[in-house]
């Protein structure tokens, strides 16, 4: 049931209040009176062209009916003083219970870097926290509760939230300047590629707990084509350009989808949990890692326990390594010393070790 909209931010409202004749707008406006400008819009109609394209497109969305009901309203604004004004100014209007177009749940979100006085900021920063902040609640509430509505913002902030709804399956609408109600933005490709995904799929995980990682410490191939524009470069430091966090996005949504299909093309090992041998250095946390071993042994995907792994306390992420041969390293992160195991699994290159990685930290992890 589709109760979330998420919308995109501009300034035409602000501009609209500027450039009003009508002295009680040209009042609060000036003081910057955003409650009392809120009230004042209320006796407009919400298709009034003053009450801005925010507004004019929920009102259109909410008409159509493209909402089953107005749970939560979500604005994403502008790292600017105009962008803060205008999330404020939008949530106090919509929070109002007397307006007919009222949600339950109104607040607005800064994207922080996206500004127009520094490219770098926009494009490194801005657009990266425009996917994340609409892919998190993607992973929270899932695509069939949202519907996002790029009408406001920035040309490339509103092109970007279009490719992000066509790439995570939610609805992606628009109101065009002359038009007097919303259309849904038609769908357009977006190239996946989810062996590719796997195959580089601790380098994706990696720079999104980290950020960034050294080049010299990066075992993809970062000048193979697809690769390279997927990442952001800087002297010898790599990040996830925007169009990168939304691919690893969606690759993360469409394997949590086909997890089922991809592991039963992996070959299972028949023997019985308590047979598998499991060895460890002569290290402390045996008893701990003991007992994560013999549960982890219930996989079908896991041969044995080939040894203990040195301490990790620093690692944020289960998987540590993993090899074409099968091989997982798996840490405790949630023991202060990071305790960690090698495990022997049936994967028979990168792409299916990196498969059963992934399934083992989602069953086992706590």
């Amino acid at each position: 049931m589709r109760n979330t909209l998420i919308c995109t931010v501009g300034t035409s409202l602000l501009n609209n209040l500027k450039r009003s004749d009508d002295a009680a707008i040209q009042g609060a406006f000036n003081a910057q009176n955003w409650k009392q400008l809120s009230l004042l819009l209320l006796e407009r109609r919400n298709t009034d062209r003053l009450c801005g394209a925010e507004i004019n497109s929920i009102a259109s969305i909410c008409d159509k009916g493209f909402l089953a009901d107005r749970n939560r309203l979500i604005f994403l604004v502008s790292d600017t003083d105009d962008g803060r004004a205008m999330g404020n100014l939008l949530k106090l209007y919509f929070d109002y219970t007397r307006n007919p177009l009222n949600f339950q749940q109104v607040e607005y979100r800064v994207l922080s870097g996206l500004r127009d006085d520094s490219v770098q900021d926009f494009r490194q920063k801005g657009l990266k926290n425009l996917v994340k902040q609409i892919s998190t609640e993607v992973r929270t509430f899932s695509p069939e509760a949202i519907a996002i509505n790029a009408t406001g913002g920035y040309k490339a902030q509103i092109s970007f939230a279009g490719m992000i709804g066509q790439a995570l399956g939610i609805p992606v609408y628009y109101l065009f300047e002359k038009f007097s109600e919303v259309i849904e933005l038609p769908p357009q490709p977006v190239a996946l590629d989810l062996a590719f995904w796997l195959n580089n799929y601790l380098l994706f995980e990696y720079l999104e707990t980290e950020q960034t990682a050294e080049v010299s410490l990066v075992e993809s191939d970062i000048d193979d084509p697809y690769l390279s524009s997927l990442i952001d470069r800087e002297d010898d430091l790599i990040s996830l350009s925007a169009m990168g966090v939304l691919f690893n996005e969606r690759s993360r949504l469409q394997f949590a989808k086909q997890e089922t299909a991809i592991l039963a093309l992996i070959p299972q090992d028949d023997t019985k949990p308590e047979a598998k041998n499991i060895s460890f250095r002569d290290d402390h946390g045996k008893d701990v890692l003991m007992a994560f071993s013999q549960k982890v042994c219930r996989s079908p995907y896991v041969k044995k326990i080939v040894n203990s792994l040195p301490f990790n306390s620093q690692q944020k992420t289960p998987i540590r390594r993993t090899y074409p041969n099968g091989i997982v390293e798996f840490v405790l992160t949630w023991t202060d010393k990071g305790y960690g195991i090698c495990i022997q699994t049936t994967g028979r290159n990168l792409a299916e070790t990196n498969t059963i990685a992934i399934h083992l930290q989602q069953e086992f992890s706590q």
